[in-house]
């Protein structure tokens, strides 16, 4: 019984603003739901970014185009992702305006040209290469499969993933400026992976899905320690929401962006 009620005041106590350090150079990146708070004054036509889960809405990552002209790289094995990819795709060719599905007020800005030269990648991420099985959704109006998430469903697609090292090794890239992670409850080993693996990324942005699909009670307590993790691993929690999708950015990064405010 103490040891319950020790855990349940570790998660009552648990505040979505714990830690934050903001920037004063932030902006929103994208939709208003599946959109990201970063630094305004860091990334360039030469930055790297890794967007990994695309889903139906990939405002995010397309803006990263738009605005930086950033050399941008999704990661989605899943149906929806290539699917919703390639609608895109046809729309820009066609000179037709396309908007994010759940979100009428964000239409894609970026033109053909733009998104035949983002790189997308029919692969997932993990923490090791292998196949896994993503599981289907047993929920009304949602549509992302996922390793971690459903387990309980018979209905899944077996698909490859490939660790954020060898990826990394496979485009050539020594280091990644930006890491979108949005993989419907995968975060978690993802994270793991690349602290353990001690990869060069600036910005780490993660939507830590279990605030709105929670295996058990314990969620909070999860989404602590994979936040606190990345704390210790040098990075400073810039921006987060009341719903947990939160922007880390390395500390050096940090002091260089504070020392130009």
């Amino acid at each position: 019984m103490a040891a319950l009620k020790e855990t349940l005041k570790k998660i009552i106590k648990f505040h979505p603003y714990s830690h934050v350090k903001p920037l004063q150079n932030l902006i929103h990146v994208g939709s208003e739901h599946h959109g990201y708070t970063i630094p305004n004054n860091y990334l360039d036509k030469n930055s790297i970014c890794y967007c990994i889960g695309a889903g139906e809405d990939i405002s995010f990552d397309t803006e990263l185009k738009v605005l930086f002209d950033s050399k941008v790289f999704i990661f989605d094995p899943m149906p929806e992702g290539i699917n919703y990819f390639k609608k895109l795709t046809n729309a820009l060719a066609k000179g037709e305006t396309f908007g994010v599905f759940d979100d009428k007020n964000f239409l894609y800005r970026l033109n053909s040209k733009q998104i035949n030269e983002i790189t997308y990648v029919n692969k997932g991420v993990w923490n090791e290469k292998t196949t896994l099985k993503f599981y289907a959704p047993q929920l009304d109006n949602y549509i992302s499969h996922s390793v971690y998430l459903f387990q309980d469903s018979d209905d899944y697609i077996e698909a490859p993933v490939d660790k954020l090292k060898n990826f990394m090794q496979e485009f050539g890239h020594m280091s990644v400026d930006l890491v979108k992670i949005e993989i419907e409850g995968a975060e978690y080993t993802v994270i793991d992976s690349i602290i353990k693996d001690k990869l060069d990324i600036k910005i780490i942005c993660i939507e830590f899905d279990e605030v709105y699909h929670k295996k058990d009670l314990a969620h909070k307590l999860r989404i602590r320690k994979s936040s606190n993790q990345l704390l210790k691993a040098g990075y400073v929690m810039v921006h987060s929401t009341y719903m947990m999708k939160r922007t880390f950015v390395r500390k050096d990064v940090y002091d260089l962006l504070k020392s130009k405010e």
